[in-house]
């Protein structure tokens, strides 16, 4: 635990678990490119690697490791040939990815370690410092690659400068030991790189949650607002699910601008926002359409039709700013929804079933009645005929 806090430490910040996925899609998006460029990277340098290979280490070494890289280099070129798409793409698809980064690179870091140390170990001395040299110019590629990624660049470092550093050390003699120090040296400050590149990621990821979340709440209330309440309905649309529709509008809301100013209809507006707010758990979303008109909708099963009269009693009861009792109107209907295009029909029964309570009186609770509403569209055209 103690060594897991140390790496986790300096891996960077904690990333908060609503930020987990949108942080997930977006490190799998930026390794995939710098993925490319390293691969390619490495098979561009490959002929010059074994072209200065040790003459004493052997075909194996000198030619058989950097083959090894070569195929891990263009099998990651190959699986990391389809871009990561936001929209369509899901976090278990940049988990994957950001795995398959992590295995490659750790291979090539373990390869890159043993053809370091057999071909320093089998160098003449005048030539062997250069091998080491090399091997950290590859590291701190690798390194780079992996920045964005809690604890496995850390890992890929260890694995391809600790054997480096430790041989190094162990000479004796004084080129060795610099080289070695400046090796470790070169870890903390890429250590430190990750740990800032980590930050700022997460910085991002944040700053785009929170213009998500501003663009679907209304910022006077707090409530979703029209565009996340169809979300919310597309949602149950896409599972072909029984929605219950429930319109709410403040009565004569206007009077309130009137007589005590827009500033404490504003007030109002809050102050009534956070009854309805108190409904929305679970499924059940509550939003503001505009002006005074508010909704609730969920699954017809989720939201129980005596929530709309406990909803007029709390309204009826609560204290108001203005310091005055205020009374609501609510229409109510019900569909099995399967589409967007849905909403439109939903909307018009539960806005229909709005205006009758508020023509029968105000302060009471209509629920959509297809015979009435068709009673009352031959009553207004006969009256026009008339």
């Amino acid at each position: 635990m103690f060594w897991r806090s140390i790496l986790n430490g300096l891996g960077g910040p904690g990333i908060p678990a609503h930020l987990r996925d949108d942080f997930t899609m977006l490190t799998a998006h930026h390794m995939i490119g710098q993925a490319r460029l390293l691969f390619a990277g490495f098979i561009l340098s490959l002929p010059v690697v074994a072209y200065g290979a040790s003459p004493g280490a052997g075909p194996l070494v000198a030619y058989g490791l950097p083959l090894v890289v070569l195929a891990l280099a263009t099998l990651g070129l190959i699986l990391l040939a389809r871009p990561i798409d936001f929209d369509t793409s899901t976090t278990q698809d940049a988990r994957r990815v950001i795995a398959t980064v992590w295995k490659l690179c750790l291979l090539s870091a373990a390869v890159g370690s043993v053809w370091c140390i057999a071909s320093w170990a089998s160098a003449p001395v005048e030539t062997r410092i250069y091998y080491p040299a090399i091997m950290s110019l590859g590291a701190l590629m690798l390194g780079y690659c992996l920045t964005a990624v809690r604890g496995i660049g850390l890992s890929v470092l260890l694995v391809t400068l600790g054997p480096v550093a430790a041989a190094l050390a162990s000479t004796g003699q004084v080129m060795d030991a610099v080289l070695a120090t400046a090796v470790v040296i070169a870890v903390g400050f890429q250590l430190l790189m990750m740990r800032r590149h980590h930050h700022l990621l997460l910085s991002l990821v944040e700053e785009r949650y929170r213009s998500a979340e501003l663009a679907r709440h209304d910022p006077l209330t707090g409530l979703a607002n029209r565009r996340a309440l169809m979300e919310h309905f597309e949602g149950f649309a896409e599972r072909g699910r029984a929605v219950r529709l429930m319109v709410v509008d403040i009565d004569r809301f206007k009077n309130i601008n009137d007589r005590f100013g827009h500033d404490m209809g504003d007030d109002v507006l809050r102050a009534f926002a956070e009854l309805l707010a108190i409904h929305a758990r679970g499924e059940i979303c509550a939003a503001r359409l505009g002006g005074e008109e508010f909704a609730l909708l969920a699954s017809a099963d989720t939201l129980d039709p005596a929530i709309a009269l406990q909803v007029l009693g709390e309204i009826r009861g609560a204290y108001m700013p203005h310091g005055e009792q205020i009374t609501a109107s609510i229409g109510v209907a019900d569909a099995v929804v399967a589409g967007p295009e849905d909403w439109t029909a939903l909307y018009g029964e539960a806005d229909r079933a709005l205006y009758r309570a508020k023509n029968e009186g105000r302060n009471r609770v209509m629920s959509f009645d297809a015979e009435a509403a068709s009673s009352a569209q031959i009553e207004a055209l006969r009256a026009r005929r008339a």
